[in-house]
């Protein structure tokens, strides 16, 4: 009759752990990082009667957590490209917006400058028409410089956001190893997986994968090691490796990097993925690229303006003079040098005199000179208007900006198929625990009933007696 008990009772204890697994998975449907576990059920061994063997009843051979490592590497990858193409587009857009702006547009601005030198060249002893072309020629230099104050400011932004990433990076590799003791205290000889811990430590894994990518080595012990870049660790067993950030001042203009460990070895063009990845890519592909174009751009109106203007008369008959201060050729700081308007070399060396608009309408041809703009010279070399040049500029980022769109909506909708098939095993199902629920109650109530007979069984043996 105690052999029926037992079985009873060990039904009765396992259905109950059933239960509890079952409860708690519902319990965390909705927890960040929780994966479903499984109690995985084995018979007792048998016993030998003589001419057949008796089962023994049930019990719990452990409780699984139901976890891909492949399709969790994926999910890290995705997550890791997805940000990456993410923060680059997010970047991106702002100088697009900006280059495109009415405000800030180099192109406006040229059409408003040589508009005016125009009107010069309509009436070249007009001192108000003079006057416009200084103030047009500020504030063409002034798009400039903005343009450039702009591109300087997300510069810094991104020194801002790096420190800030670096230190959450810190945290979460500090977290990683501490979970790597306590995983590894709590399997101790036994060797029964702490699952709660290891949810933990893949969800801080996952996190950290949204800065920067990164490559994970499990263990024998149950540990597991967290590589970056070019196969620096950052978590060894139980040690952690902090980044930092650092001085550049091998950019121009000075710029915070990213240091690896104590000696704070520059790795910063070693990490990709994740929004750290984005910025250094943004960095790279978009300020230093539009930085040097509108440089470049600012130079060629310097220095064909200034030549063609010395070439010319002022309203004095004095020779014409720089223009623009030969000395600030870049997009930061062009600036205009001449203040008075009569000093505007509007006449040519041939009849010098007031009315002469020779040179009024050989400045005015710049805007349209496809000689002004010389890229990488040939042969063949590409000649470029001013404004097409400005053009390029702005159709370049424009298309980085789409090319980035497109990356990152794909790799978004990688990562949701990809996460999606995570989910769907590992993943709280409610219809599915909540007839596993049903199946377990009914399990423990059939168990109920084998200790209720049992009982009845032995109290009708005592009464024989």
């Amino acid at each position: 009759m105690s052999s029926i008990l037992n079985i009873g009772t060990s039904a009765l204890s396992t259905a109950q752990t059933a239960l509890s697994t079952t409860s708690n998975n519902i319990s965390n449907v909705n927890t960040e990082g929780y994966n479903r576990q499984r109690t995985e059920q084995v018979t007792h061994p048998s016993h030998y009667q003589g001419s057949f063997y008796l089962g023994a009843g049930v019990t719990v051979g452990s409780v699984e957590r139901l976890y891909d490592s492949f399709l969790a590497s994926q999910v890290r990858s995705y997550t890791s490209q997805e940000a990456q193409q993410d923060a680059f587009l997010s970047l991106s857009k702002q100088v697009d917006d900006l280059l495109g702006s009415s405000e800030l547009s180099i192109s406006d601005g040229l059409d408003n400058f040589f508009g005016a030198i125009q009107e010069v060249a309509n009436a070249p002893t007009s001192l108000a028409a003079r006057q416009v072309v200084l103030t047009e020629g500020e504030l063409l230099a002034n798009r400039f410089n903005t343009l450039d104050q702009q591109l300087t400011q997300l510069d810094k932004r991104i020194d801002s956001d790096l420190g800030v990433a670096v230190n959450d990076i810190n945290n979460l590799t500090r977290g990683i190893a501490e979970l790597n003791q306590a995983i590894l205290a709590a399997k101790g000889s036994n060797g029964v997986e702490p699952n709660d811990l290891l949810d933990k430590r893949d969800n801080l894994i996952n996190q950290l994968s949204e800065y920067v990518s990164v490559t994970t080595l499990a263990q024998e012990n149950g540990t597991v090691n967290i590589f970056v870049g070019n196969g620096q660790g950052l978590v060894i067993g139980t040690s952690q490796v902090n980044l930092s950030t650092i001085a550049d001042n091998s950019t121009n203009p000075p710029r915070l990097g990213i240091g690896y460990g104590p000696s704070q070895t520059n790795v910063t063009n070693q990490l990709a993925g994740g929004s750290i990845g984005g910025a250094i890519q943004f960095r790279a592909d978009i300020i230093d690229g539009t930085r040097a174009d509108l440089d470049f751009l600012a130079e060629s109106v310097v220095t064909a303006f200034n030549t063609m203007h010395t070439n010319g008369f002022d309203l004095d008959g004095n020779a014409g003079g720089n223009f623009f201060n030969p000395a600030a050729i870049t997009a930061g700081n062009i600036n205009v040098v001449i203040t008075d308007p009569r000093a505007i070399a509007a006449s040519s060396g041939t009849n010098i005199g007031p009315g002469n608009n020779e040179n009024a309408l050989a400045l005015a041809d710049l805007q349209t000179d496809k000689t002004a703009v010389v890229i990488n010279p040939g042969p063949p070399a590409v000649t470029r208007s001013f404004a097409e040049q400005y053009g390029v500029i702005v159709s370049e980022v424009a298309t980085r900006t789409r090319q980035a769109q497109v990356s990152q909506e794909t790799q978004q909708a990688l990562l949701q198929q990809t996460r999606q098939r995570f989910d769907s095993i590992s993943g709280v199902n409610l219809d599915e625990e909540a007839a596993n629920l049903i199946k377990y109650q009914q399990a423990y109530q059939a168990a109920s009933q084998i200790v209720v007979v049992s009982n009845t069984i032995f109290e009708s043996l005592l009464s024989a007696i």
